[in-house]
């Protein structure tokens, strides 16, 4: 029972997991949203062309990251995804950037829930869920919401 309980306390956690999927280009922080952003995309069960789509472009835009090097780092946050157990791993890191900077991530978000057209009901409870783990209001959960359909 001991040696159990060691062990379990050995362990790494899942956003020590995540450091350790680390891409070359890209920061924790950074990282971390594009697994968020993965995570969304799989809400529904599957990474639609047009998300992967929408990640890639995201990845280039960002952060300058193309070809194998952002296949590379979709693959990686596809697999912290799988591997994690809770979605406060991945937002407790990123509670410490700016106010600003989280409701520019969930607007990004709402962004890959929209990328193949469809808003699964699953992708909408994950982004809710999201923004209250990011501390976000919820008058700014429905705005970026209307600024993604808007635009």
């Amino acid at each position: 029972m001991l040696k159990a309980l060691q062990n379990f306390f050995q362990q790494t956690t899942p956003a020590e997991q995540a450091n350790m999927h680390q891409v070359e280009g890209l920061s924790n922080d950074a990282f971390l949203s594009l697994v968020l952003m993965t995570e969304i995309s799989l809400a529904d069960g599957e990474l639609s062309d047009e998300e992967r789509e929408h990640l890639l472009d995201e990845l280039e835009r960002e952060y300058g990251i193309t070809g194998d090097q952002a296949d590379n780092a979709i693959k990686e946050a596809v697999q912290a995804v799988q591997e994690a157990s809770s979605l406060h791993d991945f937002t407790a890191q990123l509670k410490a950037i700016s106010y600003e900077q989280r409701v520019e991530l969930l607007e990004n978000l709402w962004a890959v829930a929209y990328a193949d057209s469809a808003l699964d009901p699953h992708e909408e409870s994950m982004l809710r869920k999201l923004a209250d783990l990011l501390y976000i209001s919820h008058a700014d959960y429905i705005r970026t919401k209307l600024r993604v359909i808007d635009s």
